[in-house]
């Protein structure tokens, strides 16, 4: 019962190393992972950075091309749209 064959050892040993790859190989491919977005993150940053100070992308406010006009004055504080409209319905 207590004898255990050579057989069952290898058998053994090769479950536990298959295991130890597994981690292994998880391990790198989590690591090479993590490395990547690491300097994917770097390289957003570096752009923003360059698109956030670059005087070449620096909001410039827009000139008036045109005086803006003096404000209408009208008769009677009306504009002729609204003095049309009264006068339609002091018509009917």
């Amino acid at each position: 019962m207590l004898a255990i064959t050579a057989a069952d050892k290898e058998a053994g040993m090769a479950w536990e190393l298959l295991a130890i790859w597994v981690i292994v190989i998880v391990a790198v491919t989590w690591f090479i992972r993590d490395e990547k977005r690491r300097t994917a993150d770097a390289d957003i940053a570096r752009a923003s950075r360059y698109y956030a100070f670059s005087p070449k992308y620096r909001h410039v406010p827009a000139r008036f091309r045109y005086a803006p006009l003096p404000p209408r004055q009208t008769i009677g504080g009306l504009t002729e749209a609204e003095r049309a409209f009264f006068k339609m319905f002091q018509n009917s």
